[in-house]
């Protein structure tokens, strides 16, 4: 139990790890390019499988919030994605399309997570996050339109399939045997968050030794694109909740905003920017899976340490 907590806890600092680790090695796990896909599939499958399907069902007194949390998604978060990568890197569109994938694919697991530690409103970010799965495929394609390169072959169709076989399919897989075997998921939460992690890490490790030389060629890039993807996390997030506060939503509500609006996919970005854009385009992924996952725990444990104190000075009150 303490391994599985230890690798949890770390993981941010282990996928920076892993990276730099697979980079400077002469040895990698060469593997077909379907293999880091499947075990994004099982990392879906495992989320589905242990989703609260009641959320589903208390949402309805939510619908404002949703559309606003929803809105603030596809239109903030994708706005500063591409606002940044034709800033930036306007001259390499490979890189440029990978940081705009890494803030056009639905909203991370983690966001969930964090949300629910922070004492946010979770059902609101499960909700929200399948939506994010039907928009995803539309707007992604659009989003790209500005960048003029022959090596970014994005379409509707290629995102739709990848979508359906990568995430669609494992979660609905997961959601069904949810149903049938309704405590399955209390007794394999230990077992998700082991298999996530480290299937994480392995898609991070295939992927950073298949682009070696592609990242080399671009290690000049490096900082600006570190750069970029740290806007392109904590810009999202701290206007959404802001905005969340101004129109007068729960605090709970505004923390889920937060959480949604900021933490991407980025495991399924950088699997989908190595299968259609190259291996520049997985540096941004990488880099954006980094920040959102170590800035998302620090928020959510500065909110998870407030409610702690509000508590306690209610108990000394009383």
């Amino acid at each position: 139990m303490s391994l599985i907590m230890f690798i949890s806890s770390k993981l941010p600092f282990l996928i920076l790890l892993v990276s730099i680790a697979t980079y400077f090695s002469p040895v990698y796990w060469q593997v077909s390019s379907w293999v880091p896909s499947l075990l994004l599939g099982a990392v879906i499958f495992f989320a589905g499988l242990s989703m609260n399907i009641e959320a589903f069902k208390q949402i309805k007194k939510k619908t404002k919030e949703l559309l606003v949390i929803t809105g603030l998604k596809w239109t903030l978060t994708v706005s500063v994605s591409i606002a940044l990568a034709h800033l930036f890197f306007s001259s390499k569109p490979e890189i440029a399309a990978g940081l705009i994938l890494a803030g056009t694919v639905p909203s991370a697991t983690a966001a969930t997570v964090y949300t629910f530690l922070a004492g946010g409103n979770a059902s609101l970010v499960v909700v929200a996050s399948l939506l994010d799965v039907v928009i995803s495929p539309v707007v992604t394609p659009l989003a790209m339109l500005g960048l003029s390169s022959e090596q970014i072959s994005l379409s509707f169709s290629d995102l739709l399939t990848s979508f359906f076989l990568i995430v669609v399919l494992p979660m609905g897989l997961g959601l069904w045997i949810q149903k049938i075997i309704p405590n399955l998921n209390s007794y394999t939460g230990s077992v998700t968050k082991l298999g996530t992690s480290l299937a994480l890490l392995v898609i991070v490790h295939t992927i950073i030794g298949s682009g070696k030389e592609a990242i080399t060629s671009e290690l000049a890039t490096i900082p600006l694109i570190a750069v970029a993807t740290f806007i392109q996390v904590t810009l999202p997030m701290a206007s959404a909740y802001l905005i969340a506060k101004g129109l007068k939503m729960e605090e709970q509500d505004a923390r889920a905003a937060l959480f949604q609006v900021g933490l991407c996919n980025t495991a399924l970005a950088a699997i989908l920017a190595y299968k259609f854009i190259g291996e520049l385009g997985v540096i941004a992924p990488i880099f954006n899976m980094i920040f959102n996952l170590s800035i998302g725990a620090m928020i959510a444990n500065r909110f998870s340490k407030i409610n702690s104190n509000l508590k306690e000075q209610k108990w000394i009150e009383t």
